[in-house]
């Protein structure tokens, strides 16, 4: 209830904190409905400019799962600005009663990570009677201690729909670990038989130097550039064979983006993670046996290159440069090192059906540019799965097999190498705007009847950019052959598409394309389609309005 859900950093404003006291739960119950009803974009004119990305639920729940929706809000928040005065004696009794109602809508009457909020859930709910959780002080495949547990409960799972509970007391909190215990043997046989933990700790750390990152790298691309890929991105070659791609729940951390790492991105952290693995996934320990702590450090210090820890700042406005002269296509113009890069967040879609509760894109990089003549938008994103068709196109570079690590060596045939899966969708993005700039700014949700919008919509099967209007999710029409006036570029390098949009500033079809003026805001959003992961029409990933200015 506090605003930090899976998509609570994808949109801006973030979603409204209800256990804050002046939240909308304070209101009267006809405007929490009323707000309910017409989302963000329900707001009166003077509210302008309200980027809210609220959608209004009043053409997909009725009227009664709304007011369900309201008073289960008002019960939960009720409860949770009480709960912290909840003082009793930590008990297997009274764990049961708070993992009855906080823990068994994901994980189960029995624990068996089956609850009614599973199918929802990516990764699954942990399936607490095996006795395993990925981030542990303990070895590979070991239970984990108490401190662990408490520690899980405390924190949650980034990322994921395991949210941290650490608005509980403490005594509560204890009270869900002895619960928890109680629903796999394994930690009643570890005390019967008079058991002690191991636990795995960091030594001091060496200093940081050039050298070890060379070894690093060199240790890296024999032992993890086969499912993280040699840029991190977790695109390796072995991935094929471990990752469900229907499910996605084992997906390699794309080590580019630190600040998404679970257990923390510190060296300490990192460190723990390579010696320790994570139980239940394809992220093995890297064993003493094999790997000195020398070693280990090494691969920590070259990870650590690979991405900044701490997440770029996200900005509501886009700023373009201006350049002298026509604009290249070319990827690797110089001006583009000329200009900064803004990250933009994106959120699935979940409005209507078909809904993409956990996308796999979930930000992009966008530079842009303009001339007296035209403007152009430079996109990356990261996307582990490579649509061939892109191949018969353009420029593709791939991780490569690594090379199989001495201690794996074994007299044995070589696997046959994978065929390239062709997904049933495309790869895709569009770039969104509004039609016009001198009516109000349309819903980002691809615009409405009354406030169309001007998609710009690369594909990868065919390498092309199509514009199409819209005036809502499913309402999309193409444009004829004779407005068709933007220019593509595009290529993929290691798990990450790069692309280059380019076109006049002004063209003739004024009724239906954007024309870009240096004196106005111009409101910009991203549509975002992952075709491995079953992703077409109202399933993508999106983002909410952007200011693109022409400095």
């Amino acid at each position: 209830m506090d605003g930090k859900g899976i998509f609570g950093e994808s949109f801006f404003p973030t979603p409204a904190d209800f256990t804050q006291k002046n939240s909308v739960v304070s209101k009267t119950p006809a405007y929490f409905f009323w707000r309910v009803m017409k989302g963000g974009k329900g707001l009166p004119e003077k509210f302008e400019p309200w980027n809210s990305a609220m959608p209004a639920w009043e053409n997909v729940l009725t009227k009664e799962e709304i007011w369900k929706t309201l008073i289960y809000i008002n019960e939960t928040v009720k409860e949770r600005r009480q709960v912290a005065s909840s003082n009793k004696e930590p008990s297997i009794e009274n764990g049961k009663i708070i993992y009855v109602k906080r823990c068994a809508f994901c994980h189960g009457d029995e624990g068996e990570g089956d609850g009614p909020s599973a199918e929802f859930s990516l990764p699954q709910p942990r399936n607490l009677t095996k006795g395993h959780i990925k981030i542990r002080t303990t070895p590979f495949g070991k239970i984990p201690t108490d401190e662990d547990l408490f520690n899980a409960i405390t924190r949650g799972m980034r990322g994921t729909t395991m949210p941290g509970w650490k608005h509980l007391s403490k005594n509560d909190r204890n009270s869900l670990v002895l619960y928890i215990k109680s629903l796999s043997k394994k930690f009643e046989k570890f005390e019967k038989k008079g058991k002690t933990h191991t636990i795995v700790t960091a030594p001091k750390p060496p200093a940081f130097s050039l050298d070890a990152v060379k070894r690093g790298k060199a240790s890296f691309m024999i032992n993890c550039s086969g499912c993280h890929g040699v840029k991190g991105r977790g695109d390796g070659v072995t991935t094929a064979r471990i990752v469900d791609y229907a499910s996605n729940a084992i997906w390699p951390r794309n080590l580019s983006q630190p600040w998404s790492f679970r257990r923390g991105a510190t060296r300490n952290d990192i460190f723990l993670t390579l010696r320790t693995g994570l139980s239940t996934t394809a992220m093995p320990k890297f064993s003493a046996r094999i790997f000195n702590d020398k070693d280990i450090w090494d691969l920590v210090d070259f990870v650590c290159t690979l991405g900044s820890p701490k997440k770029p700042e996200v900005k509501p406005v886009i700023e373009a440069m201006k350049v002298k002269g026509p604009l290249s296509t070319e990827l690797d113009a110089p001006f583009w090192k000329k200009t900064e890069s803004f990250l933009v967040p994106l959120g699935g879609q979940i409005l209507q059906q078909p809904k993409s509760y956990y996308p796999t894109v979930r930000n992009l990089t966008i530079r842009a540019a303009y001339s007296d003549k035209e403007v152009a938008f430079k996109i990356t994103w990261d996307d582990p799965s490579l649509d061939p068709a892109l191949k018969k196109f353009t420029t593709v570079a791939e991780s490569p097999p690594p090379p199989l690590p001495g201690h794996m060596k074994r007299d044995m045939e070589p696997d046959k190498p994978l065929e390239p899966a062709n997904p049933e969708f495309p790869d895709a993005i569009a770039l969104q705007f509004p039609v016009s700039l001198d009516t109000q700014k349309p819903y980002f949700l691809n615009g409405d009847t009354d406030h169309p919008v001007n998609l710009w919509k690369w594909t990868s099967s065919d390498n092309k950019v199509l514009e199409w209007n819209a005036t809502g999710l499913k309402n999309w029409s193409p444009q004829q052959d004779l407005s068709q006036a933007v220019q593509v570029k595009s290529d993929y390098q290691y798990g990450q598409y790069s692309l280059i949009m380019k076109r006049k500033l002004k063209v003739i079809h004024e009724k239906i394309d954007i024309q870009f003026q240096s004196d106005k805001s111009i409101p910009i959003a991203f549509n975002i389609w992952d075709g491995y992961q079953g992703e077409t029409d109202t399933r993508k990933s999106i983002s909410s309005w952007f200011d693109l200015q022409l400095n």
